[in-house]
């Protein structure tokens, strides 16, 4: 949920500005390009992100899909120190474990809802219960990184059940949440409990560091479909060297212990480079890679070249074009994956 500043920045700093420039944000800065006043105290938001998937194995046939990956309504409202928000979407396909309904498909999903109360006046400590998004390492928009698949901490479906408390103060901030599980997947032997939290501290305006630490337990996993002791922890950096140019990186080392399926350690990261040449458009590498911990497992690695335009209010485009050498017991799959999608977001 972006705040009036926030939609300001994004209007003036994100997307192109044709012509000349102006010191003053556009009236479609704000919510539904400007043509909903909300009441005071509530903020309204949305989010619509279509794609067009191509997946080619190597000595395979390629699988290419058109996929809705979010189409959802957020609305956030505060009185006086009493917060709450909540999502509702539709997802043809995926996002099983943020769903409401039932079905294979065709689903409704609710991938966040909580209430919170801002504990001093200034806002900087906040305590909330209900379903919220791990913090855990760096909460990026590419979902598919193998450090947010083996850390179950993407923006997708991993959200979980239970309370947490987050501060922003002077150069520190972070979240530490108590985990109950996720009451949308049943039944309850498949929720996992336990603890996830960040800390980020920020010397100057330009780096941040941070460590990252998980362990949940589930009686039964829901991949392996036995008792599962999962651990993650990690660091992480974002560094600006000048304006134009932002490096990220993340590495977790993660762990399972599996109940009559022995003990895997593993580990997953990744290096980012983002470069804005003007000022709208990003042109982005990543490069990543992975274990799983499984007996005789080769390391994965991946390769992204992605191009991002904000080209209109509210609106961005973007291609990702994705190389991964995929290790297994039995060998190395290459696989090609590419990605263009549009972006809309009220």
């Amino acid at each position: 949920m972006l705040t009036a500043y926030g939609r300001a920045q994004s209007d003036l700093l994100l997307r192109t500005r044709y012509g000349s420039a102006s010191e003053e944000a556009s009236p479609t800065a704000g919510p539904v390009w400007g043509l909903v006043q909300p009441a005071e105290g509530l903020r309204i938001g949305g989010d619509f992100r279509e794609a067009y998937f191509s997946l080619k194995p190597e000595g395979a046939p390629a699988t290419q899909q058109f996929i809705t990956m979010r189409a959802d309504l957020t609305a956030d409202i505060k009185v006086d120190r009493v917060r709450a928000e909540g999502s509702i979407g539709y997802a043809p396909q995926g996002a099983l474990a943020a769903s409401l309904t039932s079905a294979p498909s065709e689903n409704l999903v609710s991938r966040e809802h909580w209430i919170g109360y801002e504990i001093d006046e200034d806002g900087s400590w906040l305590v909330r219960a209900g379903r919220i998004a791990i913090p855990f390492g760096i909460r990026n928009i590419e979902h598919d990184l193998w450090a947010r698949a083996l850390t179950r901490s993407d923006m997708n479906d991993t959200q979980q059940y239970g309370a947490a408390l987050a501060f922003n103060v002077d150069r520190f901030r972070g979240e530490i949440m108590g985990i109950l599980g996720n009451f949308q997947v049943h039944p309850d032997d498949y929720r996992e409990r336990g603890y996830s939290l960040y800390v980020e501290y920020a010397p100057a305006n330009t780096v941040a560091v941070g460590a990252s630490s998980q362990f949940t337990r589930a009686t039964r996993d829901i991949i392996y479909n036995v008792t599962d002791y999962r651990q993650a922890h990690g660091v992480f950096a974002r560094v600006s060297p000048y304006p134009e140019l932002v490096l990220m990186t993340e590495v977790d080392w993660v762990y399972q212990s599996l109940t009559w399926n022995g003990h895997r350690g593993g580990y997953a990261g990744f290096v980012q480079a983002d470069i804005e040449p003007v000022q709208g458009v990003h042109f982005m590498v990543t490069g990543e890679s992975m274990n799983g911990g499984s007996a005789g497992e080769p390391s994965s690695f991946g390769a992204w070249l992605s191009g991002v335009w904000f080209f209109a209010p509210h609106m961005d485009v973007r291609l990702d074009g994705v190389y991964q050498t995929l290790g297994s017991p039995a060998g190395y799959t290459n696989v090609w994956v590419w990605l263009p999608q549009i972006h809309v977001f009220l």
